[in-house]
């Protein structure tokens, strides 16, 4: 399948037909849109897929184990619990430190604060499974509180990669913002 960069077939279709005084119709817009989606390949691949942590199998395994109801959307969205729409952006996930904290920003809220018991033990193991940690609901309220919905991306990518996911080392960093100086 292939895109088609619409205002670049806008740009190169007539105005109107040869005959001066004929409207263009219908079937000479569809036969003059084939000639040009013949002609011109357009679109490029996005930037996330050059750089292959979405192609990388393996993590589209761990992926899928983790949220096994889990749908990828053409938005490059992860949609890990379509009955809750919880959406993980992927755009620019580049990394799997990148990925791990995106998943933590994202799917907290609803692994603690969730109305929803099979909410909760889903985003929560799902969690637990695909950044190969052990947390609690406690400790991920605690993680919801300070890192989620994006509220602090770089503490975030800090207690992924840095800390690697210690829950004391990022109290002790939140202590340390907190404290005027």
């Amino acid at each position: 399948m292939r895109m088609i960069d619409a205002d670049s077939l806008e740009s190169k279709l007539p105005a109107h037909s040869n005959d001066s005084d004929h409207v263009m119709t219908r079937n000479f817009a569809v036969e003059s849109f084939r000639a040009l989606i013949k002609a011109e390949p357009t679109v490029t691949p996005s930037p996330v897929y050059a750089k292959g942590i979405l192609l990388d199998r393996a993590v589209r395994y761990d992926l899928q184990n983790a949220f096994p109801k889990a749908l990828l959307n053409l938005r490059l969205e992860l949609i890990a619990y379509p009955a809750r729409n919880t959406t993980v952006p992927l755009y620019g996930a580049d990394t799997i430190e990148e990925l791990n904290a995106r998943i933590i920003e994202w799917c907290s809220r609803e692994a603690c604060k969730s109305y929803s018991p099979a909410s909760v033990k889903y985003h929560l193991n799902g969690i637990n499974q695909f950044c190969h940690t052990d947390f609690t609901r406690d400790g991920m309220e605690y993680i919801y509180t300070n890192l989620g919905n994006g509220i602090n991306h770089d503490l975030c990518l800090r207690f992924v990669g840095e800390m690697d996911f210690n829950l004391n080392k990022l109290k002790h960093e939140i202590e340390k913002m907190e404290k005027p100086t």
